[in-house]
């Protein structure tokens, strides 16, 4: 009686005979599915690709729209228990305190509604101060003076070494503001920015009760992905 062999091994040589009689018979039909498989890892791939482009873009604009990785505000001063938060989180690396004032150029004694950017610390950490001179945006803290909308340079025929007075304080023009983070919409458009050091904030006699002041603390956090806070 025969019996079969299950340990038989099929000759590999056979195995490739049927796989090429099998995809002569049906070519097209292969060439399609391989195809398709091919173009439907490609799409996946694409599609992840953008997507994770995207959002590294999206990231990035909005750190630089807003200067840092995450802020606090608020219309009041930090108080203990903020400034507590702040300290865990490594302490703020920058703050600012903004306001609309009226603004008087002292060479033509005209006045223009300006929102004055009281800032301490090396604001902006993403994006750019863009200033005329270049180096204004690096020294106007150290110096005490004003970076002055460009538009308002111009509107009032401004020029480095004039002087604008916010409250009780006179600033010398160190330079004219062209871009900087978080000066953006059409809120500028009516009350164009000038930046001043934070210091000099108190004693103009501007932080009064009542007025409608606004603060920011700016934070530069290692990991990535934060917004504001």
């Amino acid at each position: 009686m025969n019996t079969l062999n299950t340990n038989s091994k099929t000759p590999f040589s056979w195995l490739l005979k049927m796989a090429w009689r099998d995809g002569k018979a049906s070519g097209k039909r292969l060439f399609l599915f391989m195809g398709s498989i091919i173009l439907g890892i490609a799409a996946v791939v694409s599609i992840q690709s953008f997507s994770q482009n995207l959002k590294e873009n999206i990231g990035g604009q909005s750190k630089a729209l807003m200067g840092a990785d995450f802020l606090i505000d608020s219309n009041e001063p930090a108080n203990e228990r903020v400034l507590e938060i702040m300290d865990s989180l490594g302490g703020a690396g920058a703050k600012e305190v903004k306001f609309a004032s009226m603004a008087a150029f002292v060479k033509s004694g005209e006045t223009k509604l300006v929102q004055v950017r009281g800032v301490e610390g090396d604001f902006p950490f993403y994006g750019e101060l863009e200033t005329e001179p270049v180096d204004a945006a690096s020294t106007y803290q150290e110096k005490g003076g004003a970076l002055v909308d460009a538009t308002v340079m111009i509107q009032f025929d401004l020029s480095v070494g004039d002087s604008v007075k916010l409250g009780n304080t006179t600033f010398p023009i160190i330079g004219s503001l062209i871009t900087a983070p978080g000066s953006t919409g059409i809120g500028t458009s009516v009350a164009p920015p000038i930046m001043v050091p934070f210091e000099f904030m108190e004693p103009s006699g501007l932080l009064q009760k009542g007025s409608r002041l606004e603060y920011a603390y700016y934070f530069k956090s290692p990991r990535c992905g934060l917004g504001t806070a």
